[in-house]
């Protein structure tokens, strides 16, 4: 069995250079793992065919007449919205978080919200503070006291 792409080393890669290049020169299998292509299965660890193989792209013959002059923006005629496909699950979820990401944007109510949110997180963060400070202040006084009392103060 032939070596796997994924085994070579950088050392081994250099010296056989020559071999690998003509291994994924024209690749039919990608390796589901690594991503490697290669031209046989026997050079992937985890192969599956490619459906569309990369292969020369046809060469267009040149046209006998001119292309069309270009015209201004403003002549064009607008697509109909209703002659358009409608977009995949993916596409819908996507136009859906940037329309959530366009009125988060537009609105300032959620900024004023997310303020606040900052502002009471804070003012509970120092209530909490003042209230470790009064009970050291407390503890402080009770050991003074005591001390005074030691000593006939």
């Amino acid at each position: 069995m032939a070596k796997t792409l994924c085994k070579y080393r950088r050392a081994e890669i250099v010296d056989q250079f020559a071999t690998i290049s003509k291994i994924v020169s024209e690749p039919n299998f990608m390796c589901s793992s690594c991503t490697r292509v290669a031209s046989d299965k026997e050079y992937l660890c985890k192969p599956s065919r490619l459906t569309n193989a990369v292969k020369a792209a046809p060469r267009v013959a040149k046209l006998s007449t001119p292309p069309p002059e270009p015209q201004p923006i403003m002549a064009m005629k607008t697509p109909n919205v209703h002659n358009l496909p409608a977009p995949t699950a993916v596409g819908q979820s996507h136009i859906e978080m940037v329309a959530v990401v366009e009125e988060e944007a537009l609105a300032p109510d959620s900024l004023k919200l997310k303020q606040a949110k900052k502002l009471k997180k804070l003012a509970k963060k120092k209530n909490k503070q003042l209230e470790k400070a009064a009970k050291t202040v407390k503890k402080f006084e009770k050991q003074l006291k005591k001390a005074k009392l030691a000593l006939g103060l």
